[in-house]
């Protein structure tokens, strides 16, 4: 019984009042329960065998049960009445142990009557299958969590750990071969004190005092303090050479652990710097200082003074009855920008304005693309562009409506207005109408879960 009870309490996991009265009552009952085997040996108050050897019941048997049966029936109406007000899990869990606990008194109660049947053995039966059961549903939950750490290493990170905040313990999933080759422990009892140890083995010298300040628990959850992840990057010894490394942290639905992807991004840098210098490169061979002054320089496409030459441009030809003109715009707004650069910081806020760039001009590859605010956009759509301009806005939102779904980023508020010759006499007349579609498209995208 005190087994049991001891085993409910642990797997309910609620740090209740109730539940610690309950554990110490069940003490007390194995306490006396010792106490009266003790004084059986000397006076026979719970039970003795006669000359004939025959079971005699004393009526201390009587009273053990007793005690047993309040024990149960308390716990039973307890926990039914708790799974009356829980949901999910909790309920089922709640529900189960009142039951047990209530064909287990059930039992006590017909062992009373027939002291030479096996009742109350059969009632420990039933605790035992139901604590195997509840093992079964640990497992199934484990493998589950082993199914969402699959899915969460096809997204090309070399490594996962899985950490209990409070306690430290820790669970790591590699898929990496050099990774695996650093022979890193992939469990371990304390997250904090062994990653902090590894440190000056695994991570190149001159960032590993910036490495030790993200690996205590007060760090870490001060780090996603009002934030869903939080990401740094350090550069780790591969094979004796340094290599960067992104790390992601987050918490587990339930907050009780912590969830810590790496990803080796060392390819995807030199790429990036490879790209810059050949664009550098590219922009000193073919373009004059007066192409340059009118580049973004954090995006790197077009700016706002680009834009009013190319609209005081298009405006002369409107001017001049150039009507066979065809062309469209397209105005962009980045949703929660100022969030971003409130909770994560102003680089973070950089970083979602080059993905909203990038995001533009790998769709609208024929077109120009210009930042003409802070998280505004406008896109000039023409040739072969404009003549697919209706699928390409089709692919622009569906991509962001995924983003929004998901909960990744960019997150882009488009609108889309044509010139139309025989209405259109300014081109800020096809602004202010591609201008209202996105703040529909805004309130649009509010509206998704």
């Amino acid at each position: 019984m005190l087994e049991w009870i001891r085993y409910i309490v642990a797997y309910i996991n609620k740090d209740r009042f109730s539940s610690r009265a309950l554990l110490h009552a069940t003490w007390l009952l194995f306490v006396l329960a010792i106490i009266y085997l003790c004084i059986n040996l000397f006076d026979p108050l719970i039970f003795y065998f006669d000359a004939e050897n025959n079971y005699i019941v004393g009526s201390g048997r009587y009273i053990a049960f007793l005690m047993q049966i309040v024990l149960y029936f308390v716990t039973s109406t307890y926990m039914i009445y708790i799974a009356c007000k829980s949901v999910g899990d909790e309920k089922i869990r709640y529900t189960a142990v009142g039951a047990s606990c209530a064909s287990m008194e059930a039992f006590i109660i017909l062992q009373i009557f027939e002291p030479r049947q096996p009742f109350y053995a059969m009632s420990l039966i039933i605790g035992i299958s139901v604590a195997h059961s509840f093992i079964e549903m640990g497992e199934q939950k484990e493998k589950k969590l082993y199914d969402d750490i699959a899915r969460g290493l096809a997204d090309d990170y070399a490594a996962m750990y899985y950490i209990d905040i409070k306690t430290g313990e820790f669970l790591e999933y590699i898929t990496s071969q050099e990774y695996k080759d650093m022979n890193i422990p992939v469990f371990g009892q304390d997250f904090y004190a062994e990653t902090l140890a590894n440190i000056d083995q695994y991570v190149y010298p001159d960032n590993q005092e910036l490495a030790r300040s993200y690996y205590t628990k007060e760090s870490m959850l001060a780090n996603l303090e009002g934030r869903k992840s939080f990401s740094y990057k350090y550069h780790l010894m591969i094979d004796g050479q340094p290599r960067m490394f992104l790390f992601t942290i987050k918490r587990s639905k339930d907050g009780e652990y912590f969830v810590l992807y790496e990803k080796d991004i060392e390819a995807d840098i030199q790429a990036e710097t490879q790209r810059k210098e050949a664009e550098r490169r590219q922009l000193r061979a073919l373009h004059t200082e007066r192409e340059l002054a009118r580049r973004d320089e954090l995006t790197g496409v077009r700016n706002k003074t680009a834009y009013h030459e190319l609209e005081q441009s298009v405006q002369e030809n409107i001017d001049n009855g150039l009507d066979y003109l065809t062309f469209a715009l397209i105005v962009c707004d980045a949703n929660n920008l100022k969030q971003i650069n409130d909770t994560e910081g102003h680089v973070a806020g950089d970083e979602y304005i080059k993905s909203c760039a990038k995001l533009l001009c790998d769709i609208f590859v024929h077109s120009p693309v210009f930042r003409v605010g802070g998280d505004e956009f406008v896109v000039f759509l023409r040739s072969d562009d404009f003549i697919n301009r209706e699928k390409l806005m089709k692919e622009l939102r569906e991509r962001v409506r995924e983003n929004v779904r998901t909960g990744a980023r960019p997150i882009l508020a488009s609108g889309m207005a044509d010139f139309e010759p025989e209405n259109d006499c300014l081109v800020s007349d096809i602004f202010d109408r591609a201008d209202k579609e996105m703040y529909e498209n805004k309130q649009e995208l509010k509206g998704i879960k």
